[in-house]
């Protein structure tokens, strides 16, 4: 494919305000911005050429087929051989050293992020693919979430219920594995503006769901268009299922607002964040609730630190913000918080017309 070279410009636009940015996250604004420049040379994802020359290359290859996020991490893998040989000043005789290897784990930086595209994006996905083991967790928790559509709320609520506290189980089992774990991070939803609901449903995910997560800068360079997306954090089994309770909660917010007009005869959109955020409010109660019933059952969430580790370290700057929301009608506020008490997370929903929600897998 073509790339016209306005876009180019643009690329390397985004790439030198990603360098300055690492370079104060990962480095202490230690090194000088090099020549930036993108590669058409096959197999290669990126190179740091130091000494004179100083300039470090990016694949074309890589940003044309593959998310913003993998060419990131690209940039950042460069970066850790520049700041090796420019502020460190050693020069390795293995191009992936000792020095090199440190200085990526102490920022979480992917070490092997090198050589061909194919065969590094394979690794990714294979360091991100879910063990058999687990698999047969996500399997039985997919199976309760397929009883959470009985039309018999009791029912639902009680499959709702043991998924939920199963999940509880199997990560509460694993602070006992000393072992090293696998943990990934993914960026989720499209890059644009954070709004108050994407807000709520990140803080429901972070506080039920076993991940971290941060809102951070997105870039989708095929449009030129820049944003902020989600960012979460935790073991690619936990990663899949707080997507999909993402992605859910989205939906099914639309969904049942679209509803709730149609019985209460509503016309246009004027109260729909209100109806909106009362649905999710109710439905993190609800969650929330659970918290308290599971102590008494002596199944306490503590967090987990060697994840909070990881997350640090991919985010050694931390900036706190909240988002503020206010309703704009108590009644439809009200009527969110009725249904989001008995809200149930299952395996799929779907409707017609406008409010046409696909079928999650």
């Amino acid at each position: 494919m073509e790339i016209d070279n306005v876009l180019k410009t643009a690329w390397i636009k985004q790439l030198k305000a990603d360098w300055k940015t690492a370079n104060y996250h990962y480095f202490k604004d230690s090194m000088r911005l090099p020549s930036l420049e993108l590669s058409s040379t096959e197999g290669v994802l990126g190179k740091w050429k130091g000494s004179y020359h100083r300039h470090l290359s990016i694949s074309i290859n890589l940003i044309s087929n593959y998310t913003w996020e993998y060419v990131q991490e690209v940039l950042y893998h460069e970066m850790a051989h520049q700041y090796v040989e420019e502020v460190l000043g050693i020069c390795e005789e293995l191009p992936h050293g000792e020095a090199f290897k440190r200085i990526c784990l102490e920022n979480g930086i992917d070490s092997t992020a090198t050589g061909n595209i194919q065969s590094w994006v394979e690794k990714r996905k294979n360091n991100s693919t879910i063990s058999s083991e687990n698999h047969k967790i996500l399997d039985k928790v997919h199976k309760l979430l397929a009883l959470a559509q009985s039309p018999n709320e009791h029912e639902a609520q009680n499959a709702m219920a043991k998924a939920h506290e199963f999940l509880l189980k199997h990560n509460l089992s694993l602070l006992d594995v000393q072992t090293k774990w696998n943990y990934i991070h993914k960026q989720i939803g499209e890059v644009g503006r954070r709004n108050p609901i994407k807000t709520i449903i990140s803080a429901i995910i972070t506080r039920f769901f076993f991940v971290e997560a941060i809102w951070t800068f997105g870039y989708d360079q095929h449009k030129d268009q820049s944003g902020q997306v989600l960012e979460i954090y935790g073991t690619p089994e936990n990663v899949e299922m707080a997507e999909y309770v993402y992605d859910y909660l989205q939906n099914i917010s639309e969904f049942l607002w679209i509803e709730h007009k149609e019985r209460k005869k509503i016309n246009g959109n004027r109260h729909r964040r209100s109806f909106i955020y009362g649905l999710l409010d109710g439905f993190y109660n609800k969650l929330d609730g659970r918290v308290i019933e599971h102590k008494s059952k002596k199944l306490v969430w503590k967090g987990d630190p060697r994840l909070k580790e990881f997350y640090r370290r991919r985010n050694p700057k931390l900036v706190h913000s909240s988002s503020r929301y206010t309703s704009s009608s108590t009644d439809a506020y009200n009527s969110g918080i009725t249904q989001g008490r008995s809200l149930v997370i299952h395996k799929g929903i779907h409707g017609e017309g406008k409010g046409k929600v696909k079928l999650l897998n």
